[in-house]
C-alpha cells in the first residue's frame, strides 16, 4: 500500500506565510528604512544628539546672537523664536531664564567664546556620525572633520540670520507666503549641503536629495507644530519646576527634532538600496552612490538588527552606569 504524501499542517503553512511576508516587508522601502534605523541605534543616537544640541549648539546660538550687531542679533533671535514656536508669553518666560545680551557680552571672554565654539564642534561631530552611520561610511576623524564642523556651524548661523531677516522684511499675507516658500527652499538647500559636508563629499549630490527635502520640509512643519504644543509644555514645566522647566522644555523640542534628523538621514540610503525606478534614478547613470575616489562603504551587518536587541543593549549600558 503506497503512503499518502504528508500535507503541511496549518501551523507550517502559517509559518511559511509569515516568513514570506517578513521577507517581502524587508524588501520594501519601509522595511529597509526600519532596518537601517535599527542598525544606527536610532533611539540612543537621537537622544544623544538632542542632549548635545542643548548643551553645545544652543549656547553657541545665544552667544553668537549676543556678540553680533543689532540687526543680525534680531534676525537670529527672530528665527529661533519661530523655530521653537514661542508665543509672546512663552518668549517672556524664556527671556526671563536667559541673561540679557549685554550681560552675555560682558561675561563672555576670549576663553569662554573658544570653549563654547569647541563644545559646538562636538555637536557637529555627533551630527556627522549620524550621516556616516546612515551611509555606512568609514570613520576617519582628524582636523579635517573639525574644520568641516566649523564650516557647518557657520553655515547654520548664517542660515538662521538669513531666515530671520527675510521674516522681518516681508510683511502681510503675500510676504508671509513668500517667506514660507523661501524658507522651505533655503531649508532644503541647507540640509542638502549639510549631508554633503558631513559625508565629506564621498556621496554624490543626487542620492542625498531625499534627505534634504524631507529634513527641510519636516523641520518647517515641526516648527509650525511647535507653535501649538511648545507654549503649553513650557508653561506647564515652568509652573511645576520653575525656571528649570525652561530647560526641560527645550530638551523636549531638541529630542523631537533629533529623531526627525536621524530618520531623514536613514531614508536616502534606504531608497537607493532598492531596484525600483526611484532607486536607479538616485544612483545615477553610473549606478553608484559614491563619488569618484571615495573609499568603499562598510559591509552591512551579518545579522539583521532587532528593536529588542537594541533596547536590551541600551538597558545594559544604563545598568553599568
Amino acid at each position: 500500500m503506497s503512503e499518502r504524501p504528508q500535507v503541511p499542517g496549518w501551523r507550517s503553512r502559517l509559518e511559511d506565510g509569515s516568513r514570506r511576508l517578513a521577507a517581502w516587508a524587508d524588501s520594501t522601502v519601509v522595511g529597509r528604512l526600519w532596518q537601517r534605523l535599527l542598525e544606527m541605534e536610532f533611539v540612543d543616537r537621537s537622544v544623544a544628539l538632542a542632549a548635545k544640541s542643548f548643551v553645545s549648539l544652543f549656547p553657541l546660538m545665544v552667544v553668537a546672537a549676543a556678540l553680533s550687531p543689532d540687526r543680525v542679533r534680531a534676525a537670529i533671535t527672530s528665527s529661533l523664536e519661530t523655530r521653537f514656536g514661542f508665543t509672546d508669553e512663552s518668549l517672556a518666560l524664556v527671556q526671563g531664564a536667559l541673561a540679557a545680551p549685554e550681560q552675555i557680552r560682558s561675561a563672555t571672554g576670549v576663553l569662554g567664546a573658544v570653549l563654547t565654539l569647541l563644545y559646538a564642534v562636538s555637536f557637529a561631530t555627533a551630527v556627522q556620525r549620524v550621516y556616516l552611520r546612515a551611509w555606512r561610511r568609514p570613520s576617519r576623524g582628524g582636523l579635517r572633520d573639525k574644520r568641516r564642523g566649523l564650516l557647518w556651524l557657520g553655515g547654520i548661523l548664517a542660515f538662521l540670520a538669513l531666515i530671520g531677516s527675510v521674516a522681518r522684511i516681508v510683511t502681510g499675507p503675500p510676504g508671509t507666503a513668500t517667506a514660507l516658500v523661501l524658507g522651505l527652499v533655503l531649508s532644503t538647500l541647507m540640509w542638502w549641503w549639510t549631508a554633503h559636508v558631513m559625508l565629506r563629499g564621498e556621496v554624490r549630490w543626487r542620492p542625498l536629495l531625499p534627505t534634504a527635502v524631507l529634513t527641510g520640509v519636516g523641520a518647517s512643519l515641526y516648527a509650525v507644530a511647535a507653535s501649538v504644543w511648545m507654549p503649553r509644555v513650557l508653561a506647564g514645566n515652568v509652573a511645576q519646576f520653575g525656571f528649570i522647566g525652561v530647560a526641560m522644555s527645550m530638551v523636549t523640542w531638541f529630542v523631537g527634532f533629533a529623531f526627525l534628523v536621524v530618520a531623514c538621514a536613514a531614508l536616502a540610503p534606504a531608497l537607493t538600496d532598492g531596484e525600483d525606478r526611484v532607486a536607479r534614478w538616485l544612483r545615477g547613470p553610473d549606478d553608484d552612490v559614491l563619488a569618484p575616489g571615495a573609499p568603499p562603504s562598510l559591509p552591512a551587518p551579518a545579522q539583521q538588527a532587532r528593536l529588542l536587541d537594541m533596547l536590551r543593549s541600551s538597558r545594559s549600558e544604563l545598568d553599568e552606569t
